[in-house]
C-alpha cells in the first residue's frame, strides 16, 4: 500500500504554521517574554502569499489567527477585523512575492506590510473606540501613541520574515542536495 507523500515544502509551510500560532500563544500568555506587536503573523501572512497554493494562501494565516484568538481571547469586533483585513492584504503583498523572491523585495514586504497594519489598526481604534476624539488631532493622537508599538512590529515582522524566509531556503537547499545525492547514489 502506497502512502501519499508531503511534499518538503508542504511540510515546512505546515510546520511554520504551527509555529505562527504557538508563538503567538505563547507571547500573549507571558511565557515568552516578546514585545507587544511583535508576533510572527504578518510574516506568515507574506510567506503563504509567496509560497503555497493561491486556494490556502489567506486560508492558512488567517486560521492560525482565529485559532490563536479563540485561545487568547476576542477583541472590539471592527479593530479586530481591520487587523485581519491588515493581514489579509499582507497576504496580497506576499502573492507579488511569488516573482520577487529575493532578499530586497522581502524586506520591502515586510515594511510595506508593517507600514499597512500600522495605519489600518490605528485608524480602527480611532473610529471604533472612545480612546481618543473623533477629530483629525485624535487621530493624529491615536497615531503618535501607536509609534512605540510600530517600532516594535517593524522588527517583529523582519526578524520572522527573514526567520521563516530563510528556513525556507535553507529546506529547499538541504532537499535539492539530498535529491542531488539520491540520483548519484541511484546511477553508480
Amino acid at each position: 500500500m502506497n502512502r501519499p507523500r508531503v511534499s518538503t515544502t508542504t511540510l515546512t509551510v505546515l510546520c511554520l504554521i504551527i509555529l505562527v500560532a504557538v508563538i503567538r500563544v505563547a507571547r500573549d500568555s507571558g511565557w515568552l517574554p516578546l514585545p507587544p506587536n511583535v508576533a510572527p503573523i504578518a510574516a506568515m501572512a507574506l510567506f503563504s502569499g509567496a509560497l503555497l497554493p493561491r486556494r490556502l494562501t489567506f486560508v492558512i494565516p488567517l486560521a492560525a489567527m482565529l485559532l490563536s484568538d479563540l485561545i487568547i481571547g476576542f477583541y472590539s469586533l471592527p479593530v479586530m477585523l481591520s487587523v485581519y483585513a491588515s493581514f489579509a492584504l499582507c497576504n496580497i503583498i506576499g502573492l507579488w512575492l511569488r516573482k520577487h523572491q529575493s532578499a530586497i523585495p522581502v524586506i520591502g514586504a515586510s515594511l510595506l506590510s508593517s507600514t499597512l497594519f500600522y495605519f489600518i489598526t490605528n485608524a480602527a481604534v480611532w473610529k471604533f473606540q472612545k480612546m481618543y476624539p473623533h477629530t483629525l488631532t485624535g487621530l493624529g493622537q491615536s497615531y503618535t501613541m501607536a509609534l512605540p508599538f510600530f517600532r516594535n512590529t517593524l522588527i517583529g515582522d523582519l526578524a520572522f520574515t527573514g526567520l521563516f524566509f530563510g528556513i525556507y531556503a535553507a529546506v529547499m537547499v538541504y532537499a535539492r542536495r539530498r535529491q542531488r545525492l539520491l540520483v548519484t547514489i541511484t546511477n553508480v
